[in-house]
């Protein structure tokens, strides 16, 4: 009986030997002809920032074994760029790495001691990467404390404002299109400079969501005869009132 059982036991340890044996012998044979090489890289949700960041790391991809390679180390390497939120990494067999990047938005800009990109969450980042034309926030405290690459800005008007440009850009995208400068003037009131340059908005310093919902209304109705860039300025600062001076 005693035989008999350690015979099963060796006849068991012999069969998973060989199993794990032909495992290897099948991974080194897929190595060498190199069935399982990673021969491409396609990268998905790169929509706001210059990708060659990306490129760069996709590179040090390329070429090895699906098996071999740390995909969980490529995804923290990713995740140190601050403009990055998440990303995930994929294999598809059998030569095949998928990279999906969940960016921040970027949604305005700032000076401090340079030149700062707010996300729509209020994030600093860096500028290099990025060349979108954006609306530059002005006249808020440039503290470069307030303004830290990486954190969320320290400063409540700068936040508020940022708020509000993602407002104006999820439910208005025509104004938010047009708007150049967002100013917060020597009154502690909110102004709006349009890109051509010459008219300005003035949207006081409360219920802003609603000025921007007033000015987009305002625009769709005079639409057939002109444009609100053919205003000097447009006062919102009244309740339900629209004060416009002709250029």
């Amino acid at each position: 009986m005693i035989k008999k059982f350690y015979t099963s036991i060796l006849s068991f340890f012999i069969t998973i030997s060989l199993i794990i044996v032909f495992c290897l012998l099948s991974l080194k044979w897929a190595d060498f002809k190199k069935i399982y090489q990673i021969n491409e890289v396609n990268i998905y949700g790169s929509n706001f920032f210059d990708q060659s960041l990306i490129d760069k790391e996709s590179l040090s991809i390329k070429n090895k074994n699906m098996f071999l390679g740390n995909l969980k180390y490529h995804k923290n390497e990713l995740l140190k760029f601050d403009h990055i939120v998440d990303c995930k990494i994929s294999r598809k067999f059998p030569s095949t790495i998928n990279i999906t990047i969940y960016e921040r938005e970027p949604i305005a800009l700032i000076s401090s001691d340079e030149l700062i990109i707010l996300s729509s969450d209020g994030v600093c980042l860096p500028v290099e990467y990025c060349d979108l034309s954006l609306p530059i926030l002005t006249n808020f405290k440039t503290n470069p404390e307030l303004y830290r690459k990486g954190s969320k800005t320290a400063s409540v008007n700068v936040m508020n404002s940022v708020e509000l440009m993602k407002y104006t850009k999820d439910n208005h995208p025509l104004v938010y299109d047009m708007i150049y400068e967002f100013v917060f003037n020597e009154n502690s009131e909110y102004e709006i400079v349009l890109k051509n340059g010459k008219t300005k908005i003035l949207l006081g310093y409360n219920n802003l969501s609603t000025k921007i919902i007033y000015l987009d209304s305002f625009q769709k109705t005079i639409k057939e005869e002109k444009n609100i860039t053919d205003f000097k300025y447009i006062d919102l600062r009244y309740d339900e009132q629209v004060i416009v001076k002709e250029t």
